[in-house]
């Protein structure tokens, strides 16, 4: 019988710190936020509030310790995070 899972699938963390985006924002967005008003503001608007959170959302994506969601299938067993 075909199942849509195999069970030799392991799960693999994204790893989102190796990503060159992650780290572009963790190193340089402080700085950005810093010099908005004076370097960009004129050309792009003023710094929009809800910015922090999304940002600070992204860089906790992918952490474990902050939580995740398990999936279990009920007729197969399956499961996944």
């Amino acid at each position: 019988m075909l199942t849509a899972f195999s069970r030799a699938e392991v799960y693999t963390p994204r790893s989102p710190r190796k990503n060159q985006y992650y780290r572009c924002v963790e190193a340089h967005f402080e700085e950005l936020e810093g010099t908005w008003e004076d370097r960009y503001q004129k050309e792009y608007g003023y710094w929009r509030p809800y910015v922090l959170d999304v940002i600070y959302k992204y860089l906790d994506c992918g952490d474990l310790h902050l939580g995740f969601a398990r999936v279990k299938c009920d007729d197969c067993n399956h499961e996944y995070l």
